[in-house]
């Protein structure tokens, strides 16, 4: 009996040391950059939501189960103006296709440093109906229970059949390359209200 007590008790630390939590984003910024043949120009996208499980062991990050994020494809603001933002609209086939989505398919690394993880990733994303899987280097920071996510990723609009906006007669013609930034704040949704 005291075998069968000791080998609960070992099993139940160990569960307590590693757990599988659900998160669910609790703020997020995502924004793109690009050139044009008269400017450079910025965009955020202004609605943003997603959840995600992560796995813990000793209150360190040890993997990521799953973690999926949607954009409001109407949400994007430019730093251009309305005009810009409804020629985005357009290539963007916001009416076909509200959102913009990305879902995270594989972790192949994560290193921690100084209070900061290195992620290694895989990932679908989707934009304008088109999905392709692009890899990321992802830097991650614990806050208690919250975890925040940055990175970035150049990316070619035609690699998603948007056609890079065109203004102004043609006198303005966005560049094909396009980066986008994000930072990312998930919390714990046990620990937290809706």
């Amino acid at each position: 009996m005291k075998k069968l007590i000791t080998f609960l008790a070992i099993m139940a630390t160990g569960l307590s040391l590693m757990a599988q939590d659900n998160f669910r984003l609790a703020k997020g910024t995502v924004s793109m950059a690009g050139t044009s043949t008269l400017h450079d120009w910025t965009a955020d996208v202004t609605k943003v939501s997603g959840n995600g499980q992560l796995a813990f062991a000793n209150n360190a990050l040890t993997g990521i189960k799953s973690l999926n994020i949607t954009m409001s494809t109407n949400s994007i603001k430019s730093s251009k103006g309305s005009t810009m933002d409804n020629n985005m609209y357009k290539e963007l086939k916001a009416k076909s296709f509200p959102n913009m989505t990305y879902s995270l398919t594989k972790v192949n690394s994560i290193t921690q440093k100084g209070g900061v993880y290195y992620l290694e990733t895989e990932g679908k994303l989707t934009i304008a109906g088109t999905t392709q899987t692009i890899a990321m280097s992802v830097n991650g920071m614990l806050n208690g229970s919250e975890v925040t996510f940055k990175g970035s990723k150049k990316l070619k609009m035609t690699d998603y059949k948007v056609e890079p906006p065109v203004m102004f007669l043609g006198t303005l013609k966005t560049d094909d390359n396009v980066t986008i930034s994000f930072e990312t704040t998930f919390v714990n949704s046990s620990l937290t209200h809706k």
